[in-house]
């Protein structure tokens, strides 16, 4: 009983709170949500396998012929620059499949934190898809929407930047430090302000079906005036899944590496010298690491979880008060 009060979700918590509690729920859970989870996460690392080969092979190969075609044709062949776009085209595809199917595998996750919620318990998983096609569908849509308006601001600084090209020729070119500082702060300053986001698309996730921008005009400001415990919260949780996932991902990195300097070799004449199941090895490590890391990073959704139960008790206990 003791445990289950320490990991309800309706609780006013200190950032401290919310960090231990998140771990102590996930890590006494992890069997129950792997099992609900597991098919899902490793449909999201075979596609970010296929990402992993394409931009660790496929994409320093072609680099490495426009390079040599440059050098001694002083020029590009037509084909080969259509071969790079094409290759640049499929692996821009790929990273919106891994978006997806990331968003998608962790729906399932939210619905048993959902059950969380209802019931104080998370159960075993009876059957693989534990979250409704409904769930799911509402966490990619709230997922996109999320991502749509963080990225606004940066689409308006652009759109800004193309009128005053456009106004006045060779602007960026006479003004190019002034637009990166232009350019950093204003990236600052947009991350500072998105970070309530995070718990307008917790609630919209959490809570009966609702319009995703009633949602966020209502609640924005909740999470803005809660925006210091946010932030220490998801900095520290982000900064501990940075060390992890940096631990886990150090395979996939080196081969990485070692493929850049091989084709770096072949530039300046040396034999290439890699194995002929470097595509195959390259695949299964960026596979394996990848499932791994999805498993790392829900620990900020959890923690995320909590963010939304506290500052909904704290409005609540505000309500009473006024």
């Amino acid at each position: 009983m003791d445990k289950q009060k320490d990991t309800t979700l309706l609780k006013a918590r200190s950032y401290r709170s919310i960090l231990t509690t998140g771990f102590r729920l996930y890590i006494e859970n992890f069997r129950r949500l792997f099992k609900a989870s597991w098919q899902m996460a490793l449909l999201y690392a075979l596609c970010c396998g296929a990402m992993g080969t394409m931009a660790t092979i496929k994409i320093p190969e072609i680099t490495l012929a426009l390079m040599q075609q440059l050098a001694v044709f002083q020029g590009f062949f037509l084909e080969t620059l259509k071969q790079y776009g094409v290759t640049l085209l499929e692996l821009s595809g790929l990273v919106l499949l891994a978006f997806a199917t990331e968003t998608l595998a962790s729906a399932t996750i939210l619905s048993k934190l959902k059950e969380h919620k209802e019931t104080g318990t998370i159960t075993m998983p009876l059957h693989w898809l534990t979250a409704s096609p409904h769930l799911m569908g509402r966490t990619l849509k709230g997922c996109f929407l999320t991502l749509f308006v963080m990225a606004l601001p940066l689409l308006l600084f652009f759109a800004l930047l193309a009128v005053a090209e456009a106004v006045s020729p060779q602007f960026l070119i006479r003004h190019l430090m002034t637009t990166i500082g232009a350019f950093a702060v204003c990236s600052l300053i947009a991350l500072m302000l998105e970070l309530p986001l995070m718990h307008v698309l917790m609630k919209y996730l959490m809570e009966a079906p609702c319009n995703y921008w009633r949602t966020l005009g209502r609640n924005y400001g909740r999470g803005l005036s809660h925006w210091g415990s946010m932030f220490l919260v998801f900095f520290v949780s982000l900064l501990m899944v940075a060390l992890f996932s940096f631990i886990i991902s150090m395979p996939a990195n080196i081969l990485q590496f070692a493929n850049q300097t091989a084709q770096t070799g072949l530039l300046m004449g040396d034999p290439l010298g890699m194995p002929s199941y470097m595509t195959a090895l390259t695949f299964v490590t960026f596979t394996f690491c990848s499932f791994l890391n999805f498993y790392v990073c829900q620990t900020t959704l959890v923690h995320n979880y909590y963010i939304y139960g506290s500052i909904e008790t704290k409005e609540y206990e505000k309500d009473i008060v006024h």
